[in-house]
């Protein structure tokens, strides 16, 4: 009697390995094309989500944007949750995403419904993407980073001369904290005071308006003094 023990149970990928068909053995088929395919599924929630934050957009019915919201949605979070120094991932990532939506409205919906898509705010996710920007264009080295992302983003904040000034005193460092930063900032304020632009155009629109009068003045005056003049000369009292 034939046992049915076992029955109904899937085969190992072992077994499947060594299946003999004559002298040839079954090798596995290659599932990656499925993994990928599963790794864009849209679920319910993410739709739902997705197409609250983006209505009235075209971005849900182009592909090359949808794909790019999921792929930076996948990857912020994966790296949201991994060790430390994935800012600069979460950072680059969010980067793409911006290059994709190009439009006014699509950035301002992202902008509106970030933490519908995120597990972090918008002011936040503004520095991840200075900090990769900065590591990106070159300004410093990936390895030099400080260890955290709110110290990374105020070496970001430093104007060219003042990050040439931080590097020789060696704060373009890892281990350098955020405190650190701030402190060297406001000295450098302090030194250098930065300039009210506001406040210079104020006082530009006042010297201006206050050149327009004297100069109404001073043609008011000549034309008056001309006039006298001309009356002078026909008074024969004043010759």
């Amino acid at each position: 009697m034939t046992s049915t023990r076992g029955k109904g149970r899937g085969v190992s990928l072992k077994k499947l390995h060594d299946i003999d068909v004559g002298a040839e053995v079954i090798p596995l088929a290659d599932t990656r094309p499925v993994e990928l395919e599963a790794l864009t599924t849209i679920s319910g929630e993410d739709m739902d989500a997705i197409e609250e934050v983006f209505r009235g957009t075209g971005v849900t019915s182009d592909e090359a944007k949808l794909r790019a919201v999921l792929t930076a949605r996948r990857e912020v979070g994966a790296a949201w949750r991994s060790a430390a120094g994935s800012f600069l991932e979460i950072g680059r990532a969010l980067n793409t995403l911006d290059d994709q939506l190009r439009t006014r409205e699509e950035k301002a919906r992202l902008k509106a419904g970030f933490e519908r898509l995120f597990p972090f705010s918008e002011p936040v996710a503004s520095q991840f993407r200075r900090v990769a920007e900065m590591v990106d264009s070159g300004r410093v080295a990936e390895a030099n980073l400080p260890g955290s992302y709110s110290a990374a983003y105020q070496l970001a904040l430093l104007k060219p001369e003042e990050l040439e000034i931080a590097r020789r005193e060696g704060l373009v460092s890892p281990k350098t904290s955020r405190s650190t930063l701030i402190a060297f900032r406001r000295t450098r304020s302090a030194e250098r005071p930065e300039v009210d632009l506001s406040a210079l155009a104020a006082e530009a629109r006042r010297i201006r308006d206050t050149r327009r009068r004297m100069l109404g003045e001073l043609v008011k005056m000549r034309r008056r003094a001309s006039e006298i003049a001309k009356l002078l000369e026909n008074d024969p009292s004043s010759q």
